[in-house]
């Protein structure tokens, strides 16, 4: 199952037609384009997201880890641990998901299907050429080169790299363009993982599994009163949050 947060990016001038959705009116709509500073109604936000990956993290962390894999965490446990990891997003640069059309043409990525994304025709060169082009070398190291200061900054660049570049429209405080639309999310869900992903990439330099964490998480937890406040850090109660049972918390 893949949870992909909604950030659909728009100019004014398309804003209000983007907003009445795919339905009856979609003939109407201009065909969906990387620009624009603005998002759609259903867009999420960054701290939706962060809320979002910091309550799926504090039960997987108590329940499933070793036994469920989300990609997410073992990205995250990757760069704690120092490797490449495996999931563009966050990774220090990217270029590796292009997207190849039904009549030969060729990408940079998935999400920059345009024209001026577009590479070549596998039916004039060979796609291995393309691939390796300059140009798309250029795409992918890009992903780090065009930083903002603020990220560069960030004790967190290590694990998030600035997030997808479809997302760095935002502004940073002072102004400077290519701050990611997630950052605040990001920003949180990192800084919230911390000593858990310390712990696992530790056992792992150990050659322990490191699903260990588990039994960490339920020793804290025994010992955790019913009124504290949820290490999830969402203003719950223990006892109504990641305390409840499985079967018995509400969605």
């Amino acid at each position: 199952m893949q949870f992909i947060p909604i950030v659909e990016r728009v100019t004014p001038h398309t804003l209000p037609l983007a907003n009445d959705g795919w339905g009856a009116r979609a003939k109407d709509r201009p065909l969906y384009r990387q620009e624009g500073d603005r998002v759609t109604d259903r867009s999420v936000t960054g701290e939706q997201y962060g809320r979002f990956l910091i309550d799926v993290f504090e039960d997987w962390v108590r329940r499933d880890a070793g036994r469920v894999y989300v990609q997410m965490f073992d990205v995250a446990l990757a760069n704690w641990y120092g490797e490449q990891p495996s999931l563009c997003v966050h990774s220090r640069t990217c270029g590796s998901a292009l997207a190849l059309e039904h009549n030969g043409d060729l990408y940079s990525c998935d999400h920059f299907v345009e024209p001026e994304h577009l590479l070549g025709n596998i039916g004039d060169r060979h796609m291995l050429e393309l691939v390796d082009s300059p140009r798309q070398r250029k795409f992918g190291q890009d992903k780090h080169d065009t930083l903002p200061r603020y990220c560069l900054d960030c004790d967190v660049r290590f694990a998030c790299h600035g997030g997808c570049p479809k997302d760095r429209f935002d502004t940073i405080p002072d102004g400077e363009a290519g701050l990611n639309h997630l950052c605040a999310g990001f920003k949180t869900f990192f800084h919230h993982i911390d000593r858990p992903m310390r712990t696992m990439a530790e056992l792992l330099r150990q050659g322990q599994a490191p699903a260990l964490i588990m039994r960490r998480y339920a020793d804290a937890d025994t010992d955790r009163p019913h009124n504290a406040p949820c290490p999830s850090e969402g203003g719950r109660k223990w006892a109504r949050c990641h305390g409840r049972p499985v079967a018995t918390r509400q969605p």
